[in-house]
């Protein structure tokens, strides 16, 4: 599977090479799925035309609260803790 994610012009770079990450568990995911992650500009509320793609080498849903996200959207999703394919 193919998904689609934004991600912020200050993380864009350092995320990118890290080999684990931390995401709201709002989408479905499983080994082998591509994630594609696409620059999203907070002030001008569009893409910037940059991505990457990331394949998940395992992915585990973890009930860690995070500072991204409410209490209620943890509640309700869980947060997945992914790792990804060198």
């Amino acid at each position: 599977m193919i998904i689609e994610k934004k991600i912020w012009p200050d993380k864009f770079e350092l995320d990118r090479s890290l080999t684990v990450d931390f995401r709201l568990a709002d989408f479905s995911l499983q080994p082998g799925d591509i994630v594609i992650f696409k620059e999203w500009d907070p002030k001008t509320k569009k893409y910037t035309g940059r991505e990457y793609k990331k394949i998940v080498k395992q992915a585990v849903k973890s009930p860690r609260t995070a500072r991204y996200w409410t209490p209620e959207q943890m509640q309700e999703h869980g947060m997945w803790l992914i790792e990804w394919k060198e």
